[in-house]
Parts: C-alpha cells; sequence; structure tokens
C-alpha cells in the first residue's frame, strides 16, 4: 500500500501552492547574530570519538529514533558542532523521534487573536509567553512578519485553529464563500486552501463552525509525508443537519460532507459555543458538547471515510466557556478539564477518558473519582463571591502543557493566564510573569491590567512544531 502523494496533486487547480518564506525564524537568527542576548558556546569539545564521525552520520544517529526529544536537545546544548547538526538537519531529526514523552513547555510560543476594531493594523494579534518573548527578543512582532504577504490578504483575518506549527486563519469572506488559509509563522509557509461555496442560503456568512487541524504527525503508519495535514470542519447544513467535511493538503481538494446528524445534532446556539478540539495521535479530533465529547477518526488513505462517536460524560456539562478537552502528551490520553469558582476562589478538576486503542467508539469518561485531579484553590478573590461569567476557558496547549484561561472585568483581577498542567503554578501570558498559587494576590503588582487583555475573540493558543523548535536552538 504506497503512501498518499506528498504536497498538491500536480493536476490540481483547486488550490494554491504553499509559498515558503523564512518567517519568525529569520527573525530571530538576525536578531541573535547583531547584538542578541545568547551567550557564546566556548569549546568544541567532549564528543570523543563521535568527533571523527561525519555530520551526515550524527545526524544519522540522532534520527535513529532510539533518541528522544529532550536527548537530541541536550546533545544540541553540549557543543557547537552538535547544535550545528541538530539545526541543519531539524526536520530530518524530528521525523525519526518517538512521540513526547512528556509536556515541553518551550514549544508554547504565544497566543493569536482577532484584529481590535480600532487598531490602525486590523490583522490578527500576537501576545507571546513567557518562552515565546525569550524566543523571539522583546520586539514587536506581527503574523505579517512571519508569512510575509500582502497585508491586505490578512485583514480582518481571524485565527480559527492551530497545531504542531500550523495556523488556520478565515479570511475576509467574499460574497458567500469561506475562505481559509493555513500558515506557519515561524518558517513562513503558507497555503491557501480552495473556497467552500456557501450558496445554500441556509449557510450563507458561514456564522459558526468548529475546526480541527491534523497534521502527519497524528496519524498512525503508513504515516502520510511530514508536510501533509487534514482540516476537518463541523457545521449544520440546513436547520437540522449537521456535517463533517475534510480537506486534504495531499489531495488540496475538500471532500464530500459526511451527515453525522445521526451521532450528534448541534443547534445553531451551541455551534456558536462550540470549543477548540483536541486531537489525539491515531487521526481522531474530539469536541467537547454538552452530553459527551464528539469524535471523529479519519482515514489516513480515504479523507470522506470518517468513524464518528459521541464519547459520553458521567454527568452532563453544560457550560461551554468552563470547559476543555485535552491529550495527554504522554500516553496520548484524552481528558477533560472544567474550571470553576467556589466561594470567591478559582480551582479546576480533570478527568479521564478511558478508549480502546484507536477504537474511539469505545470511549467514555471514566467514572472512578480517584482518577481525578484536583487543582488547589488559587488565591484569586473575586469581587462577586459567585460570578460564573468572568471566567473563560481560552485553549490547551497540548504539547506545552498549559491551560490558556481569562478572567473579566468581575474577577477584579482581569487578564490572561496559563496554567501549567504539571504544577500549580499560573503564569500571566501578556507580560510573562509566573508566581506560585500561593504567592498570587490582587494587590500584587506584578499582576496588572494590560488592555483589554481578556475580552479577545477567537483566542487560539500557538505551539511550534519540533523541527522548528531544534532549528531555533541554532538558529
Amino acid at each position: 500500500m504506497s503512501p498518499p502523494r506528498r504536497g498538491r496533486a500536480a493536476h490540481s487547480a483547486d488550490a494554491a501552492p504553499p509559498c515558503h518564506h523564512k518567517g519568525w525564524l529569520s527573525v530571530v537568527s538576525h536578531s541573535r547574530r547583531h547584538g542578541g542576548t545568547r551567550k557564546e558556546r566556548r569549546g568544541g569539545g567532549g564528543e570523543g570519538t563521535l568527533s571523527l564521525l561525519p555530520d551526515d552520520v550524527l545526524g544519522a544517529i540522532l534520527a535513529s529514533g532510539f533518541l528522544t526529544a529532550v536527548d537530541v536537545v541536550r546533545c544540541a546544548a553540549s557543543c557547537r558542532r552538535w547544535l550545528r547538526v541538530v539545526g541543519t538537519r531539524s526536520a530530518y531529526i524530528s521525523r525519526g523521534l518517538p512521540p513526547l514523552g512528556g509536556y515541553l513547555s518551550g514549544l508554547a510560543v504565544g497566543i493569536f487573536t482577532a484584529p481590535i476594531a480600532r487598531a490602525r493594523r486590523r490583522t490578527p494579534q500576537f501576545v507571546p509567553t513567557a518562552a515565546g518573548a525569550l524566543l523571539l527578543g522583546d520586539r514587536r512582532i506581527s503574523l505579517v512578519d512571519g508569512i510575509q504577504v500582502d497585508g491586505e490578504l490578512l485583514e480582518h483575518a481571524r485565527p480559527v485553529a492551530s497545531r504542531n506549527g500550523r495556523l488556520v486563519l478565515q479570511l475576509r469572506p467574499t460574497g458567500a464563500d469561506l475562505a481559509l488559509c493555513v500558515c506557519n509563522p515561524m518558517t513562513g509557509e503558507l497555503t491557501m486552501l480552495p473556497p467552500l461555496s456557501g450558496d445554500d442560503k441556509t449557510r450563507r456568512g458561514w456564522f459558526a463552525y468548529g475546526c480541527a487541524l491534523l497534521t502527519g504527525d497524528d496519524f498512525d503508519t503508513p504515516q502520510p509525508p511530514y508536510a501533509s495535514f487534514r482540516l476537518l470542519l463541523l457545521y449544520n447544513h440546513g436547520a437540522s443537519t449537521t456535517v463533517l467535511r475534510c480537506y486534504s493538503s495531499s489531495s488540496g481538494r475538500w471532500g464530500k460532507e459526511v451527515d453525522i446528524t445521526g451521532v450528534a445534532s448541534i443547534s445553531g446556539e451551541k455551534m456558536r459555543q462550540i470549543g477548540p478540539a483536541a486531537v489525539r495521535r491515531g487521526g481522531a479530533a474530539f469536541w467537547p458538547l454538552d452530553d459527551g465529547a464528539l469524535g471523529v477518526r479519519l482515514d489516513v488513505e480515504r479523507p470522506d471515510a470518517m468513524d464518528v462517536h459521541l464519547l459520553p460524560y458521567t454527568s452532563p456539562h453544560y457550560w461551554p466557556e468552563k470547559r476543555l478537552l485535552g491529550v495527554t502528551a504522554a500516553d496520548n490520553r484524552l481528558f477533560f478539564v472544567s474550571f470553576g469558582i467556589w466561594e470567591g476562589c478559582l480551582s479546576g478538576a480533570v478527568s479521564y477518558f478511558d478508549i480502546d486503542g484507536d477504537d474511539i467508539g469505545t470511549g467514555r469518561e471514566n467514572s472512578d473519582r480517584d482518577g481525578e485531579v484536583l487543582y488547589p484553590m488559587f488565591d484569586i478573590k473575586m469581587r462577586r463571591r459567585h460570578d460564573q461569567s468572568t471566567l473563560k476557558l481560552r485553549w490547551f496547549c497540548e504539547k506545552s502543557g498549559l491551560v490558556l484561561f481569562t478572567l473579566g472585568e468581575g474577577s477584579g483581577y482581569p487578564g490572561t493566564f496559563a496554567l501549567d498542567v504539571r504544577s500549580p503554578a499560573v503564569e500571566k501570558a501578556v507580560n510573562g510573569y509566573s508566581v506560585s498559587w500561593r504567592d498570587v494576590h490582587l494587590e500584587s503588582p506584578a499582576m496588572v491590567k494590560v488592555a483589554d487583555g481578556h475580552s479577545w475573540s477567537s483566542f487560539v493558543g500557538y505551539e511550534m512544531d519540533m523541527a522548528t523548535y531544534l532549528a531555533a536552538l541554532a538558529a
């Protein structure tokens, strides 16, 4: 069985070929060559007999699959030669690495949000995390700096999904069509997708849909080309029909609509509240609904072949802004995270789903309360003790293990925060400040309000892929 073709089919006229620029990596490289803060490593020793091996052989060893991503990072830090080998062969090495055995916080670069109406440049905003600010430097950086296209293309664009370094943007609508593109701000890659027609009056304007992005790393063997991706849309066709439709970068075309109303019929109001999708290795995407997680497993060979199931919760959850789905990096396990306000403080809980292998039809939330993780009560006192509307869960960064959430004015502590699921630490994303929950108080000078940093729309967390991360080490 031959693997899918790499990239866009040569005969297809439906989609434009991807454009490549140097992206944010060129900004990183330039700033470090001209007065950057990176300290030069001294010496080049420490290799022993490995110094006799050619660079290509060293690269093959790093890509053999016997080393983890953390091992490769440690090798790169050992001397300048290893750093050069890792940086110049990052794509090749990353393809040979096993799945992450844990979260890697350095992959979280920042967040993208919809443009602010009163801003001079109405393109998607970018706000770096602490790791992103360290990587990109102190200068203000924009999406235009990454993909370097005509600014008019990104005017009024809004982010809708991201995964493994790629970002999905909905472009300014042209008539009743839905225009999307997939880009990688770090490398400058940009792929324009063929527009989806909205001639049907019930779909005019594409007012609401869910979007999931799956990359080549998300599929089991036979693995599709590294640069390939699938884009899965969930929307309503008419007043009572819920459908799925998948785009494949290998063919450059959209597949047919798949009616899933028999599994999940989602109202227009609920579709407008649909949360971000979680992606599980094995080619499956999940959306949180009121009664369970809607799971969709794609076939690596046939984009229109989908296995669709509703994975039930132990009890319904009717608060879309207080729930998120995520997948553990270590064991590929789907979980449900919810936050709430209790007695004026913020608390969170995580429960897991049991799934038999890749058969998502067997999945259901684990009813064992001992398996639930309870986060401590964060000492963030609310002005209104039971004002639940001030809290919104926004995004889960599946590679770095960060839960992104916002607190509004009613909390008395407005802003955007990142919770590391490995520890009870809260990070203020807008200024890169990280503190322990025991030290967080309303009067803390580090917790300052930054513009409208809690009321953003189209909120998307952004993580770079492993190849870019390795290249950035040597940038």
